[in-house]
């Protein structure tokens, strides 16, 4: 059933601060280290912290809008596709509790690979949402089979679901749940200039981040030719483990691998890898002559390294680097760090656009591809392939934001009204496109849009962390080719202008073209009366 908004928001957030409180913190990372050998609870909790206090004014913002008549918050049970890594802060608190404090029902789905942490944090809010009040039907736990749970979703087709997770499952989930909402990694990249002592440090601490469990572990170095043994010796060679979780919190070895997990041995490697230590399960495979791969496979939990080397001079030529960000566009990582001189950064960024960025030096301090803080403006995103994102997930899922939000639309009501306000100044010169929508709900959800880039599109805004950070709206990447907008017979402008105003709108007017068929002379004839510039 869809379910209204009661306004539990008060009582939730004082829940919200009991599970963040000491004594049920600690029972939240001590479930997971014990369940799952979660090697730093305590800093996944402190970005909880902080981090949900910027979603929570979020939420804030998206509820204000509802009460506003500018939205409608689609209330059908939302499902909870928990992660193993980081349940704590994506499940419980981004997933979970954000949307049942707007009146969002829950359902939470068990996960095989995941053991019991999950259920202990469900069972803990249950516990809470008793003593502060909070209906019991707002939270529900799925103790089924993978078909059992495709056979629930597929019973729920206006649901969405929250997933966290790898791109071949997010697929399947998205089979079943078109509303499908997922979070998905790729082979997050490093490239160095130089194999210094720092970047050998900054290399084995991104690829073996809690066991390279977390989503921004390095998967994917770019290098000039590595010296013999260089990974053995320099990267992996004193890599230690640690028998327990409670051992990696008290030696900070957040680092080290831990025993016991269920990966491969050195003799029992993935074909094509060659060990990279004598004992521990490191592997690596590398492309020499700057071959880069054609395909990563994830090995999520096990350190496994692709390495794409070529000499310094084609490293840093413009040749070389476009045919990487041409792989990081096609593949699209979580994040590229790059170590090395600015010019090369810049290109690098300018070239990939890619969610998380980071720069640093080989003579140090060194950028980790480990390291996105969105507690601090680091936003922080998963975007799967853009030709292929339908397969994945409804949206792009971007951190912070209010989860709720995800499945909410405009009022109707609201939009017809917003079509006959002002554009703001930037963008009047978008005013002739408009002009010609027939439908008031399309224009004034144009006219949103609009409002939209002129206050986002306007240059990167500085985070409020202790390191440099910017943040802010992409446009497409410099020299990525173009975005074809392909019509049909039937496509009018009010069904392309939402899609073609973001390009229209920004800088980004040069990143795409509009195919029409001949057969469709009206958009044709629209279109061309246009002004192919923006007025100054």
């Amino acid at each position: 059933g869809v379910h209204r908004r009661d306004g539990y928001v008060e009582a939730v957030r004082r829940l919200e601060a009991m599970l963040l409180s000491d004594g049920v913190a600690a029972k939240l990372v001590g479930h997971q280290a014990m369940d799952f050998c979660k090697q730093d609870g305590i800093t996944e909790i402190e970005e909880s912290v902080q981090a949900t206090e910027v979603e929570r004014k979020l939420n804030d913002m998206l509820s204000k809008d509802e009460i506003l008549g500018k939205v409608a918050i689609q209330r059908h049970p939302a499902f909870i596709g928990c992660v193993s890594n980081f349940s704590n802060f994506l499940d419980l608190f981004r997933k979970t509790i954000r949307n049942i404090e707007l009146g969002v029902p829950v359902i939470v789905l068990s996960r095989s690979n995941t053991s019991q942490h999950c259920y202990r944090w469900f069972q803990i809010l249950r516990e809470q949402m008793e003593v502060f009040g909070v209906p019991q039907h707002l939270v529900s736990f799925a103790s089924f089979s993978i078909e059992q749970q495709r056979q629930l979703m597929g019973a729920f087709p206006k649901s969405p679901c929250y997933f966290t997770g790898s791109r071949e499952v997010a697929r399947l989930i998205k089979q079943v749940c078109p509303l499908l909402v997922a979070s998905t990694g790729g082979p997050n990249t490093m490239l160095c200039t130089e194999l210094t002592p720092q970047v050998a440090e900054a290399v084995r601490m991104s690829a073996c981040i809690e066991n390279s469990g977390q989503c921004t572990a390095l998967r994917h170095l770019v290098s000039p030719p590595m010296p013999e043994a260089w990974l053995e010796k320099e990267v992996f060679g004193g890599i230690k483990t640690v028998e327990s979780s409670v051992q990696s919190l008290e030696q900070n070895g957040f680092f080290d691998l831990v025993s016991g997990l269920p990966c491969e041995g050195p003799d029992n490697k993935k074909p094509g890898y060659a060990p990279a230590h004598a004992s521990l399960p490191i592997f690596y495979r590398e492309g020499a002559g700057g071959a880069l791969p054609a395909t990563i496979e994830e090995n999520w939990r096990r350190v496994y390294l692709d390495v794409t080397s070529t000499d310094r001079d084609t490293l840093s030529s413009a040749e070389f680097t476009s045919r990487l960000c041409g792989w990081l566009i096609e593949h699209q990582p979580i994040s590229l760090s790059v170590n090395g001189p600015l010019d090369l950064a810049l290109r690098m960024w300018e070239g990939s656009g890619l969610a998380v960025f980071s720069w640093g030096s080989p003579e140090g301090p060194s950028a980790l591809s480990c390291q996105a803080r969105p507690q601090d403006g680091e936003c922080f995103g998963e975007f799967p392939p853009r030709k292929e994102i339908g397969e994945y997930t409804r949206f792009p899922v971007i951190v912070p934001t209010p989860t709720p939000g995800y499945n909410t639309e405009y009022a109707a009501e609201h939009l017809q009204v917003q079509a006959l306000a002002p554009l703001p100044q930037s963008v009047a010169f978008c005013g002739p496109v408009l002009e010609q929508l027939a439908g008031g709900a399309v224009k004034g959800f144009c006219k949103e849009l609009l409002i939209y880039l002129s206050d986002a599109a306007t240059g990167p805004k500085r985070g409020a962390g202790a390191r440099s950070c910017l943040f802010g709206l992409q446009r497409p990447p410099l020299g990525a080719g173009r975005t074809a907008l392909v019509c049909s017979q039937g496509t009018t402008l009010d069904d392309l202008a939402p899609y073609m105003l973001p390009f229209y709108a920004t800088n980004a007017r040069d990143a795409f073209e509009i195919v029409v068929p001949p057969s469709n002379a009206s958009l044709a004839s629209a279109l061309s009366q246009l002004p192919h510039a923006p007025a100054p």
